[in-house]
């Protein structure tokens, strides 16, 4: 299974972060600012030789493992404090074991992966069927290391072993913003949504909006959220600073569009158990004709629909994996137009591990999460804004820094937004 140019790209940009995390960090000894110094000249000296051999078609995986060997041998020699502040480095092992692998190295190979299982972080799901690790399944110490990554990524399993959602009291109410809201009807003359949306049924208008917000916007997960977070600013300062945004503003961005059509929309935060590396946003829109809320993913151009062709809601593609029931992804979803998304890595290894508990704030309409100073930060304002996190019983997410509402009432989550 040949490595996707953008995963190395993204390990580069650990490591850069890692390099910024170390200079910003003023409290260093005289010897540990010489150590990180050197390190950190070795990690821009990594980085660019990655860079420059997987400009060739032809990979060369015992120049490139050796690269890999090498950065993770100087690693494992810092004194311990030191690998603390370089931590992200060992995402680096799976690549490692991989290439090894690939290069005829099992023995570096099988000492990477069991680093790979001690770091935790891989995807169990993903691991036990690349097919660059194939050649270890036979080995005993692969096996009981992938044992061991399974009991903290098995995302599916832990899916599975999640207890059912149950009614509760809590008593909470989802509000949507008026079409006519002036912000929104000026976000739909200014980007023209009514022709964009087409003359097609509900269905088909809910994806054209989708796919031309996926568009106009590339994705970028490492860019930081900018000032005003609304469709109008994020879509202009995207344009002028030929920049993208990560997946939260872009589903600001679908929201916002949603509303101005008219139709009922929620942003959702998809979070794993335990948050690891990261979490996702989507968008979920009500269909009238489905009378159902529909899973739109603008980051990846993504729905999904049972093996009938049903476009299926979040509360029903989790209960699908859970019961290994059959899903399908839209043929053209994809990454920035890059990268093909799949099945398989969109959704069984990637948005199985973010179903496990969804967040929604209960308030939507133009510019929800930009801070406006005298107006967002009101009591009045704070009384009629929280979030709600709909959890499988027994699980109790960490909000320490927000207003939140815990429900285990899948029924009232999900509830229409136009009944009585």
């Amino acid at each position: 299974m040949e490595f996707k140019k953008r995963n190395i790209l993204i390990a580069i940009v650990i490591i850069l972060l890692a390099i910024h995390s170390n200079n910003t960090n003023a409290q260093t000894t005289t010897q540990d600012s010489i150590v990180c110094a050197q390190f950190d000249q070795d990690l821009k000296t990594f980085s660019i030789g990655i860079k420059e051999l997987e400009k060739s078609n032809k990979k060369d995986y015992i120049a490139i493992s050796k690269l890999y060997n090498n950065i993770l041998t100087k690693y494992e020699s810092l004194p311990t404090p030191l690998q603390k502040k370089y931590d992200n480095i060992r995402s680096l092992y799976y690549n490692s074991a991989c290439y090894n692998v690939r290069s005829g190295n099992k023995k570096k190979a099988l000492a990477h992966f069991e680093k790979v299982a001690d770091y935790g972080k891989d995807n169990y799901s993903w691991a036990k069927v690349d097919s660059d690790l194939l050649p270890l399944h036979k080995y005993e110490r692969f096996k009981k290391a992938l044992v061991r990554l399974a009991e903290k990524t098995d995302y599916l399993g832990i899916l599975k072993a999640s207890q059912a959602y149950t009614a509760d009291k809590k008593e909470y109410q989802f509000k949507y913003a008026n079409p006519n809201d002036t912000n929104l009807v000026r976000l739909r003359t200014i980007f023209n949504l009514d022709s964009i949306a087409g003359c097609g049924n509900e269905i088909a208008k809910i994806k054209n909006i989708m796919y031309w917000v996926h568009d106009i916007v590339s994705h970028d997960g490492s860019s930081n959220n900018p000032a005003q977070k609304n469709a109008i600013d994020i879509i202009r300062l995207c344009q002028k600073e030929k920049r993208g945004v990560n997946c939260r503003m872009m589903a600001q961005i679908l929201n916002e569009c949603y509303l101005a059509m008219g139709f009922k929309a929620r942003y959702v935060t998809c979070l794993p158990k335990v948050m690891i590396n990261d979490c996702h946003v989507i968008n979920v829109v009500y269909s009238c004709t489905l009378n159902k809320w529909i899973w739109m993913d603008p980051t990846f151009a993504a729905y999904v629909t049972d093996d009938k062709g049903m476009l299926l809601s979040i509360q029903e593609v989790r209960e699908r994996l859970r019961m290994n029931l059959p899903l399908v992804l839209n043929d053209d979803a994809n990454w920035n137009h890059k990268s093909k998304q799949t099945k398989e890595n969109y959704l069984d290894y990637y948005m199985t591990k973010n179903l496990y508990h969804l967040e929604c704030i209960n308030n939507t309409g133009f510019n929800t999460e930009t801070y406006i100073k005298g107006t967002t930060d009101t009591p009045e304002y704070k009384l009629n804004h929280y979030f709600v996190d709909l959890c499988p019983q027994g699980y109790q997410p960490d909000n320490k820094t927000k207003k939140s509402i815990v429900t285990t009432d899948d029924q009232h989550f999900w509830e229409s937004p136009y009944k009585n």
